[in-house]
């Protein structure tokens, strides 16, 4: 019988699953949706190592790149963003929320990160989570290989959440446990575990009642 696909595991992750990505293991603690009047949608997981280390799985489908439909990233909050305009120092993350909820036209390109990105799309749609439906507008840029992504959100509450995105493939993760299950070692005699086990519970009941 085949098994399931990384890809269609991945997209039943809820809170509580369990995956390893490079060796850690990482557990699922949020998940959200989110679209926009286009057909752009994502699918967030958050996810979080036994040691606090925070990352976002993202699957995103673009109608608007017919070559590849559905992506797959792995993005990290920055903290304490600092985002400069080409010929500046002065760091555009404590004006970018009113930017861009003022409709204002978007930078065609920023420093951030020891990186150059550049201007690539704006979207602005419905996000689900666990408290309420609310709005976001996004911008994001890429680097000029195409390899990393520097996502900027703006909320209505005033928030403002920048991230560093990689790509990553539904193959890099593995081991992938739906919460409370403890996958058995392959072959393990289950049946004659469970014979034992009910032995013992019988031996002890046996002594208790005589």
């Amino acid at each position: 019988m085949l098994s399931v696909s990384h890809q269609a595991q991945l997209q039943q992750l809820r809170s509580g699953d369990r995956l390893k990505y490079r060796g850690v293991l990482w557990q699922v603690k949020d998940y959200s949706t989110y679209a926009d009047s286009k057909g752009y949608e994502t699918t967030e997981w958050l996810l979080r190592s036994q040691a606090g280390a925070e990352y976002y799985l993202l699957q995103e489908f673009d109608p608007q790149n017919p070559e590849r439909l559905v992506h797959w990233y792995l993005a990290e909050e920055i903290a304490n963003p600092k985002i400069f305009p080409p010929d500046s120092y002065n760091n555009l993350a404590v004006c970018l929320w009113n930017d861009m909820q003022g409709h204002k036209t978007p930078y065609r390109e920023l420093l951030a990160l020891s990186r150059c990105y550049y201007f690539e799309s704006e979207t602005q749609g419905t996000y689900e989570g666990k408290q309420k439906d609310t709005s976001r507008i996004t911008w994001d840029y890429w680097d000029e290989a195409h390899r990393w992504n520097l996502a900027i959100e703006a909320w209505p509450n005033g928030e403002l959440h920048v991230y560093s995105t990689k790509a990553v493939k539904p193959e890099d993760f593995y081991e992938i446990q739906k919460g409370g299950v403890v996958n058995l070692p392959s072959g393990f005699p289950i049946w004659e575990f469970l014979g034992a086990c009910s032995l013992l519970v019988g031996g002890v009941l046996m002594l208790i009642f005589g």
